[in-house]
């Protein structure tokens, strides 16, 4: 047998290279067509794109200019494999500095009046709270029905009525909103009417006739009267009432139909008055049009009145069967509610407060990072405004000696909910309405297994993983 000697690598090559090979024909690109201001650099053609397309060229930094290339369809691996660069963000930096657009201040903070304005909104949402007494000593028969009727009917009425407001607002039309509001709260009062008699005839209690409208009617005058801030003067209206509420409960002896006849008519009034506030809204004698608007967007709207039935009936459902003989633990919901003004302005401040990040020197990862650490340094704030109300109400339960292993559950609940509703707040800013049904509808799910307090932390889980794709992504902040 011969031997087999190795070869060389050169040797080796010059076999290969004198190998017959296959000719291929070349077929030549299509040819590019010309653009403005082409340059032998992509970065320097991308850089001519963006000025082309934003007019001025002018950009406040790398972060807010990598919110218009990820709108363009940058993703982070074409800025890698077409420009060189790590990701978009990087790459945004260098498209910047090319154009050379000068840097501008961050935005400036709203006046501190708004805040306390939003701070005070859980207080407004206690009102009716103080009227309850009065209607359950009128009532013969429980009025379970007719309260979780119209707490569902009104929070998610509401909730899409101003979700269709705002887009009138978006596109300057302030007439159009109030119009729309108008009419909406209008016509929310005659579905509760009818869903009052339904309830009366079902349940057998005739006070449910009356009581389902005026709860409905309190609840759209509310949030008029908010989306045109005028809280003060929601309070001025309705302090008649809260009065006698509060008068009936602290002597214990008054009759009941005063007090009910009072806040009928401050309701009556008060939603007049927000009728007659939105109608005045400022602008063209004749609005714009919904249907052209909405065009494209039924869809979105219809995952926002489901993301709020859905958080509606979260909340509201566990407490349904406390109204009639667990008064302990529904006092125990009470910090959920307390703490609803403050969730709602760390909610605003967490959008405002990653706008002015932009204009720090921070890179891609620092931002998502600092995102993360304000959003769970919120999350927690919120928990310990309801713990504190929660110790409150826990401490006036033991000196009654009404205090329960059922009311101290509800108050730890009412805790981990406040974080959860800034959550939502935070991922329906984001247009994450999707993810968000998602997330309700398994911890709803889960409340027919486990005790409302593990539903909520299930909840507050689903919530931070619903946030992951959208808390750092720069275009949610523009």
């Amino acid at each position: 047998m011969s031997e087999v000697r190795p070869t060389s690598m050169a040797s080796a090559a010059r076999g290969w290279a004198t190998a017959s090979t296959i000719a291929l024909p070349i077929v030549r690109p299509a040819p590019v067509p010309d653009r403005p201001e082409l340059g032998t650099d992509p970065v320097e053609t991308l850089a001519a794109e963006v000025r082309a397309a934003s007019g001025d060229g002018r950009f406040v930094d790398g972060l807010h200019l990598a919110a218009l290339l990820e709108a363009r369809g940058v993703t982070d691996r074409a800025a890698r494999v077409r420009y060189g660069y790590r990701d978009v963000f990087e790459l945004a930096e260098s498209v910047r500095v090319r154009l050379d657009g000068p840097a501008v201040g961050p935005p400036s903070r709203p006046p501190r009046r708004r805040e306390w304005r939003e701070l005070f909104h859980g207080g407004l949402y206690l009102l009716p709270s103080v009227l309850f007494p009065a209607v359950l000593a009128a009532v013969p028969r429980s009025p379970l029905a007719a309260v979780v009727v119209a707490g569902l009917l009104g929070w998610v009425w509401a909730g899409g009525l101003t979700w269709l407001a705002y887009q009138h607002i978006n596109q300057g039309d302030d007439a159009a909103a109030g119009r729309l509001l108008a009419r909406g709260a209008v016509c929310g009062v005659a579905v509760a009417a009818a869903l009052g008699a339904a309830v009366a005839v079902m349940s057998g209690v005739a006070a449910a006739a009356l009581l389902v409208p005026a709860v409905t009617a309190y609840q759209l005058a509310s949030t008029v009267l908010v989306f045109y801030r005028a809280e003060a003067r929601l309070v001025a209206l309705m302090s008649p009432a809260v009065v006698a509420g509060g008068g009936f409960v602290l002597a214990g002896w008054w009759p009941p139909t005063p007090v009910i006849a009072a806040a009928l008519a401050c309701t009556v009034v008060t939603f007049g008055v927000a009728l007659r506030r939105a109608l005045r809204a400022p602008g063209d004698a004749t609005p714009g049009r919904l249907r052209p608007l909405m065009r494209g967007r039924w869809g979105t709207f219809a995952l926002v009145v489901l993301s709020t039935a859905l958080l509606a009936a979260l909340v509201l459902l566990p407490q349904a069967p406390l109204l009639a003989h667990h008064f302990e633990v529904l006092l125990a919901t009470l910090p959920l509610v307390v703490s609803m003004g403050f969730v709602e302005w760390r909610a605003r401040r967490f959008g405002e407060r990653a706008r002015e990040l932009l204009h720090e020197a921070w890179g891609p990862g620092g931002f998502r990072r600092r995102l993360w650490w304000r959003l769970a340094l919120d999350v927690c704030a919120c928990g310990l405004v309801a713990a504190l109300a929660g110790a409150v109400v826990l401490a006036g339960l033991r000196e009654a000696g009404r205090l329960t292993p059922a009311a101290q559950a509800m108050a730890a609940a009412s805790v981990l909910l406040a974080g959860a509703v800034l959550l939502v707040f935070v991922l329906a800013a984001h247009g994450g309405y999707g993810r968000l049904c998602v997330a309700l509808a398994a911890a709803l799910g889960a409340q027919a297994a486990a005790p409302f307090l593990g539903s909520v932390a299930l909840l507050l889980v689903l919530l931070a993983v619903a946030l992951i794709p959208s808390v750092g992504r720069v275009r949610q902040y523009r």
